[in-house]
């Protein structure tokens, strides 16, 4: 069921993606008054925009770090809420990042697939009309860098750049006609190879390592991190192990806030006022935002992470703390007040906590339920 959820999610995200190209290559090649396209946006769209993509997927990998956009783009309120159940269970088996870099490579495929799709579509009902206007350079200028990018496909004549075809397509709003003689439209096999070469190739083998990479990586399932039961013994229960309640004094000067509670901005100032201010503030967990928990998973910083006592701590919560160290806070307030934490679910987060080696268990100071009850 969880498999078939984020399946549903991936393609939701590739869809939207897809139709994004669609506007995209509607909207540039819309072209002025006298329906002329600019050549230099459909390159910007079609080469260098796939080209960025692919340095800033570089830097992601070799940061390890998942791609902010897509992880938001996975948190849209108009999904499903079983597609984003899905997450959280990903996130257990310690295969979410692996997925998101997967479907960053699907759903910028699905763009690039969308942009080909309206191009081509665009070609066989309508006469588009190619030229470009700079005021700076002139075609002996430009013609270098469009004959660099058809180095890939040299072999094919016609969708390569001509200086004369360059020079011919200039436009300039001063004319009052269009250059006699000039083929507006021969640039078409230009843009139609630059689409394919940077656009879909690209994806579809960064896609085809990504969805191994992803598929390799089994997913660990509680089970069979249980061991195999011992025979029963009539034995009394031993202690559960708990973590020590620590003083303000245990976090660092400078630390980032985590609100994981749907906690009133009142009562974050309060705590920032005892605690001193954060450097940075996120808003994760259920209450809070993806991009942002994302953000602050990777932040290396000291983080103070402010949880609603009476909430039972969630394996999601568990594999965040996994990937920092800090101070682990659970509030309890009523009526925009603080009150103190009942012993009972005190004992549940110091169990919680006990385990979390880089992480330690803070309470406000009781002096502070005396100073709003008065």
């Amino acid at each position: 069921m969880i498999n078939k959820s984020y399946t549903h999610l991936s393609w939701g995200i590739a869809v939207v993606a897809f139709i994004a190209g669609i506007f995209s290559t509607v909207a540039v090649t819309a072209g002025d008054g006298s329906g002329r396209v600019n050549l230099m946006y459909l390159v910007l769209l079609y080469v260098v925009f796939p080209l960025l993509s692919l340095l800033l997927f570089a830097l992601f990998s070799a940061l390890k770090k998942p791609p902010l956009v897509v992880g938001a783009l996975s948190q849209l309120s108009f999904w499903p809420r079983s597609w984003r159940d899905a997450l959280p269970e990903l996130k257990r088996e310690q295969r979410f990042q692996p997925w998101l870099f997967c479907q960053s490579q699907k759903a910028m495929l699905s763009f690039n697939l969308g942009c080909v799709g309206a191009f081509t579509t665009l070609l066989l009902f309508n006469d588009l009309s190619f030229v470009w206007r700079s005021t700076l350079l002139d075609a002996e200028d430009i013609y270098p860098f469009l004959a660099f990018i058809a180095a890939p496909w040299a072999f094919i004549d016609s969708a390569q750049p001509a200086l004369e075809l360059l020079v011919s397509t200039r436009d300039s709003r001063l004319a009052a006609s269009p250059a006699p003689g000039a083929n507006y439209g021969l640039w078409w096999q230009f843009l139609l190879a630059a689409q394919v070469c940077y656009g879909i190739l690209p994806r579809l083998v960064l896609l085809w390592l990504a969805s191994r990479r992803f598929r390799a990586q089994p997913g660990k399932s509680v089970e069979a991190a249980i061991p195999p039961s011992a025979p029963l013994i009539n034995r009394p229960p031993a202690a559960p192990a708990l973590a020590q309640v620590v003083s303000d004094s245990a976090l660092p000067a400078q630390y980032c806030l985590v609100i994981w509670a749907d906690l009133p901005q009142a009562l974050v100032e309060q705590v920032t006022a005892q605690m001193g201010p954060a450097e940075q503030i996120f808003h994760a967990g259920p209450h809070g935002q993806m991009d942002q928990e994302l953000a602050a998973e990777t932040d290396p910083r000291s983080k103070l992470v402010l949880v609603a006592a009476w909430e039972p701590p969630l394996g999601e919560l568990n594999d965040f703390l996994q990937q920092g160290q800090g101070a682990l806070m659970p509030l309890d307030w009523r009526n925009s007040q603080f009150a103190p934490v009942s012993a009972l679910h005190l004992d549940e987060w110091r169990r919680f906590c006990y385990p979390l080696e880089q992480w330690q268990l803070l309470q406000l100071d009781n002096a502070s339920f005396d100073e709003e009850s008065k």
